[in-house]
């Protein structure tokens, strides 16, 4: 099903790249695709990172800063800025949806006089917290926890809790957080699908061989101690391969810059440890080529981790803990490795096991770019998007009496 005509989309989103540099927020990931799909795009978003407001056009669609609106805040000035920024534009030319992520919608059912008639889809990028902490803690003992937790966390978060709910589709990006967001909310579940974004994997280079000697490990996102920034250079101590280096690449706090670095000192390989901080997103290709192995030992709540998706893009073999939405992704001992969650010493017996035989990485490598070519391949992610598109439009339309 493909929308009549194209569809006039709005999206409120209150940080964007020009507040962040060194990578690309979801809603502008989302953004993309849309504006690739034939709609026309707006995204209502914080003020300029030096501040005051402007109209720009990026990757196709239009982005309006809003003026006196700080950036990294979801609350106050932007509920209710980008609510009134929208009305005025909605009533010059109507908008078909409106699109946001968790809490960011707040403001435009509260203070949009065009909530009731415009339909809310929300894209979901990250597993609930509450639930992720029982579900990696309390494995045994999960599902029922789960259950008793999930009202009193609704209430706690009763703003996002009630986008949720009033959202025409909730679209996540893995069928884990789709179920998750159910899970969450079991009383009464949201109306959540999986739908990805596609990735083109034409700009990460695919290798045939394991060739980096002596052989060099990689991570890359926020370096913080949820992520595994202190676990993945106790990997690095604990390899036979005393070789081997470790390129930690992401923004880091002066704090935990000062802790890793000192870390890998007293552990002996501060020669083999690096921490070159954030690269522009167009860099990212060129720092994953000619590693061997993409190191994940992150805890935090993944919603997919689209460096995962970057790094298996790249031909690189995957070693990281057991997350719920890894395991659709990272299938064990064919496209890396799932180790136990917190479990360093597996996940260094894994990363050992690879880099003392540049078959198996060579061959893990391939599997992993093959599945990102066949089941992220954006053709067939856009014709889901344009039936989502559609049915939503063709529901809003039928309440509203045709």
């Amino acid at each position: 099903m493909i929308p009549e005509r194209p569809l006039r989309l709005c999206i409120l989103a209150p940080v964007m790249r020009r507040h962040r540099g060194y990578f690309t927020p979801h809603s502008g990931l989302v953004a993309r695709v849309l504006a690739d799909l034939g709609h026309e795009v707006v995204v209502l978003t914080a003020d300029l990172p030096e501040g005051g407001g402007a109209v720009e056009r990026e990757n196709g669609y239009e982005v309006r800063y809003l003026a006196g609106t700080p950036a990294e805040k979801k609350g106050g000035p932007f509920w209710k800025d980008s609510a009134l920024a929208f009305d005025r534009l909605h009533a010059d030319r109507p908008f078909d949806i409106v699109f946001g992520r968790g809490v960011a919608t707040w403001g435009f059912f509260r203070h949009s006089r065009f909530a009731k008639t415009v339909p809310v889809v929300l894209h979901e990028g990250t597993y609930p917290r509450w639930l992720h902490q029982i579900e990696t803690r309390a494995v045994a003992l999960a599902p029922l926890l789960a259950r008793l937790a999930a009202p009193l966390f609704a209430l706690k978060n009763r703003k996002t809790h009630a986008c949720l709910q009033r959202a025409s589709r909730v679209v996540c990006i893995t069928p884990e957080l789709a179920a998750a967001h159910r899970r969450a909310a079991w009383w009464h579940p949201p109306h959540s699908v999986a739908l990805t974004y596609g990735f083109d994997t034409s700009r990460y280079y695919h290798k045939d061989a394991f060739e980096t000697v002596p052989p060099r490990l990689v991570s890359l996102g926020r370096l913080a101690w949820d992520k595994g920034v202190l676990r993945m250079i106790d990997v690095l101590a604990g390899l036979k391969h005393k070789t081997a280096t470790l390129e930690a690449i992401g923004p880091a706090s002066p704090k935990v810059r000062k802790t890793v670095l000192t870390h890998a000192a007293k552990l002996g390989v501060g020669a083999r440890y690096s921490a070159p901080g954030a690269v522009q997103h167009e860099q990212v290709p060129d720092r994953l080529a000619g590693a061997a192995v993409f190191l994940f030992p992150s805890t935090h709540a993944e919603g997919l981790g689209k460096v995962v998706l970057e790094a298996m893009a790249s031909s690189l073999p995957v070693v990281a803990y057991r997350l719920p939405v890894l395991e659709g992704l990272v299938e064990d001992g064919v496209t890396g490795f799932l180790v136990p969650i917190r479990n360093a010493t597996a996940m260094t017996e894994r990363v050992d096991q690879l880099l003392a035989d540049p078959a198996l990485v060579a061959r893990m490598g391939a599997a992993a770019r093959r599945k990102i070519e066949i089941e992220f391949t954006p053709e067939a992610i856009n014709a889901q998007w344009q039936a989502l598109l559609a049915e939503v439009v063709a529901e809003a339309t039928s309440l509203q009496g045709g």
